[in-house]
């Protein structure tokens, strides 16, 4: 059907000339405009809402009587890779709880795949009911000095953009970059200005003159303000605020007192990287409503937060509302309170009941074979595992936190034995290990706020450069951990001495696994009871707070493949 020929007959729906494909009866309608319910008739003809009122003549008629109908959810910003599992999966636990589209930056399968990985993501995100608005990641490596598997230039960021396939510029992360006006920093945003494009920001810790440096090139949005007074530095100078619920940062509770009626519109909900099980288990943006709700925000307000604001942020108007002209992609909600989800329309297609998806999926597309083998190391010794110390027995340590991608420098006495560091319980070694082009650069160093109380755990997600980053209670296990980890190719475990007590693979780039969701949640669950097997005992899971120790443009203090980084100071640590 030509579109002016569906716009024909949607008009003559919204006229009531004919009748239209779906009439929902007795509906409560959530405007998310004036934050009020109404009562009313809705009518849909190809995918598109085409009124709503007295309409009475419909093919099929749906009566939905009290019930609540709001419009589909938005996640503002999302790494897929961090669900590990291909984006058909990951549809398959999002479309059921009422997330409709996602704006996904896949700079972590960037990092190991470049272009031919986001080509990938991009072909695998096609003809699902999940609509994936796919971001070109534009720092890739996230510092220059980082030893990932590729890198993506201007120019790379320009093809992508001719082909027609991306949706905006993700996240900026190197901001030395944008505040130093770094040409090729500047191109990449100057190209998606030029093609019209909504640019993400990455505003970790930046000051106000850093942050007026970021709404000069463009950028729009951020998702990384943990309090309420970042987040309205950041409104006050027009950016939109994401408030992110993923994992291991949870920034909601301490922003959400600085929404208020007068500034609402400008803020939104993000995941950012959230692991499958919780997202299974907890939700997405339909757990950041409820919890929104919880802390005392109007309900109507949090579902115009997670719908109408990040709609419009993203400059997506075709969604986001319950309004003519607007996609017909809809939740049905059984309360409004509790933002129970009964049923998910798309486009006018119920596509999800009670918790259950309707719809078949294609069949998966074939993975890039340089994907599938992305785990090369050098070989090494345990001896390349050990940290000499100048500083007699002093040490500088990042100390990590359960709930925050934010870690803290501090200086400790610690233990040596043949003047090296001996690791124990409350300092693990923790140990960064170059895995894309077989460079044999290892970075050790120390960390706390991991409470295991033996062993190691491993993975080869380790933001954003990607490499293998493990940490330990003694060497021998990290030294098998890590060799355990190259065998089989990426993923997670956990090891204690020479033992692997569980195993997640992750074949696709060493981040997302070729298996089920249901697979991979299975596989999720004999790593945290392993976990327990090693004496940690807390709820957040900790394969995440290891993958952020490795990211050198988040505060204060990382360890990459190349050594210890004080990230305030951009400078590396000599221990």
């Amino acid at each position: 059907m030509s579109e002016s020929t569906s716009l024909k007959n949607q008009l003559r729906a919204a006229s009531g000339e004919q009748a239209c494909d779906l009439l929902l009866e007795n509906a409560t309608i959530v405007d998310v405009y004036t934050c009020t319910t109404f009562q009313g008739n809705i009518a849909i003809t190809d995918g598109m809402i085409v009124g709503i009122g007295a309409y009475t003549n419909g093919k099929q008629v749906v009566d939905v009587k009290g019930k609540w109908i709001c419009p589909g959810l938005l996640d503002g910003h999302v790494h897929i890779e961090s669900g590990m599992v291909r984006p058909e999966e990951l549809a398959k636990v999002l479309i059921p709880r009422g997330i409709t589209t996602i704006i996904a930056d896949p700079h972590e399968i960037a990092n190991v795949g470049g272009t031919d990985a986001v080509r990938y993501m991009i072909e695998a995100s096609k003809n699902i009911p999940l609509d994936i608005k796919m971001m070109i990641p534009s720092s890739v490596p996230a510092a220059w000095f980082e030893e990932n598997g590729a890198t993506l230039s201007s120019h790379d960021v320009d093809v992508l953009l001719q082909e027609g396939n991306v949706y905006g510029l993700g996240e900026v992360m190197d901001y030395p970059a944008v505040c130093s006006g770094d040409d090729e920093m500047l191109r990449k945003i100057s190209l998606a200005k030029t093609a019209g494009c909504p640019i993400d920001g990455h505003g970790s810790g930046l000051d106000e003159k850093a942050l007026n440096a970021y709404r000069v090139v463009g950028i729009e949005n951020d998702h990384e303000a943990i309090t309420g007074e970042e987040a309205l530095e950041r409104v006050r100078k027009g950016f939109y605020v994401l408030m992110r619920e993923g994992t291991a940062t949870r920034d909601m509770e301490a922003i959400l007192p600085a929404v208020t009626p007068f500034n609402s519109r400008r803020f939104a909900f993000a995941t950012d990287d959230k692991h499958l099980d919780d997202l299974i288990e907890e939700g997405s943006i339909d757990f950041s409503v409820r919890k929104a709700i919880e802390l005392g925000l109007n309900p109507l307000q949090a579902i115009q937060l997670g719908s109408l604001n990040t709609a419009e942020c993203f400059q997506l108007q075709d969604r986001g509302a319950i309004a003519p002209g607007k996609k017909a992609t809809f939740l049905v909600l059984n309360d409004l309170n509790t933002f129970e989800v009964n049923s998910v329309y798309v486009e006018g297609e119920k596509v999800a009941e009670n918790g259950n998806l309707l719809t078949s999926l294609r069949p998966n597309i074939e993975v890039p074979s340089q994907l599938l083998n992305s785990v090369r190391v050098k070989p090494f010794t345990k001896q390349d595992l050990q940290l000499p110390l100048k500083n007699s027995n002093e040490a500088t340590i990042i100390e990590a936190s359960l709930t925050s991608i934010v870690t803290k420098k501090v200086v400790e006495k610690v233990e040596i034995e043949n003047n090296c560091f001996k690791p124990n319980k409350n300092q693990l070694k923790l140990v960064v290990m170059e895995r894309h082009h077989q460079k044999g650069t290892i970075g050790v160093g120390i960390c706390k706020g991991i409470p295991i109380q033996r062993g190691a755990i491993v993975s080869t997600v380790a933001h954003d450069s990607h490499n293998i980053i493990a940490c330990g209670v003694d060497d021998d296990s990290l030294y098998h951990a890590l060799n355990h980890i190259v065998d089989i190719g990426g993923g997670m475990a956990v090891v204690d001495g020479d033992r692997v007590l569980a195993t997640l693979p992750l074949a696709i780039g060493g981040l997302m696994s070729t298996q089920p969701a249901s697979q991979v949640k299975w596989a999720l669950n004999q790593l945290q009871g392993a976990l327990t097997e090693i004496g940690y005992q807390e709820k957040v899971d900790p394969f995440l707070t290891l993958a952020f120790l490795a990211l050198p443009v988040i505060p204060s203090i990382k360890l990459t493949s190349k050594g210890l980084f004080d990230v305030e100071a951009f400078t590396f640590i000599d221990q």
